[in-house]
């Protein structure tokens, strides 16, 4: 550029769009919106993902003393249905509901407590001799129902 001399300057198309308007003050956007609904899903999805639904408002304790002696018949009947059945080699079976129940009571540790656990219930065969079907098999005493905790994610 000479001194003396003004350049011209002609706006590229990039240069003519006016800029947006600035929002008044405590109006709502749209694009704000879609950032609330967004960060809403994410919330939900994570609870979805990570809070375990209790399915029994009984504690495991007390279905420990409900099912001590009860048949598969009389189990289902107060349970509902298992979401596992698994046999074991020493022809007991095993009825497992996921997130079924929860721990509740003093001797569990404070931070364990209202935590929900996977019930696991044994049914025993019955003592050689008695073929009997296995909605005959009876849970033997209250040590034959067991829970387990999820594994920590980490």
């Amino acid at each position: 550029m000479q001194p003396g001399r003004r350049e011209s300057f002609s706006p590229g198309p990039e240069q003519l769009v006016a800029p947006a308007p600035a929002a008044a003050a405590g109006s709502i956007t749209p694009a704000a919106i879609w950032r609330s609904l967004g960060a809403l899903w994410l919330a939900l999805g994570w609870l979805a993902c990570n809070g375990a639904t209790i399915r029994s408002e009984r504690s495991f304790d007390q279905i420990q003393r409900l099912v001590a002696g009860k048949t598969e018949t009389e189990v289902e009947g107060l349970l509902g249905p298992p979401d596992i059945r698994e046999t074991r080699l020493v022809d007991d079976e095993v009825w497992i509901w996921w997130d079924y129940t929860f721990l509740d009571g003093n001797q569990y540790a404070p931070e364990l407590r209202g935590q929900a656990v996977h019930l696991e219930i044994t049914f025993r065969k019955p003592a050689a001799g008695q073929d009997l079907p296995k909605a005959a098999w009876r849970v033997p005493g209250p040590f034959s129902v067991n829970f387990s905790r999820r594994a920590p994610r980490g």
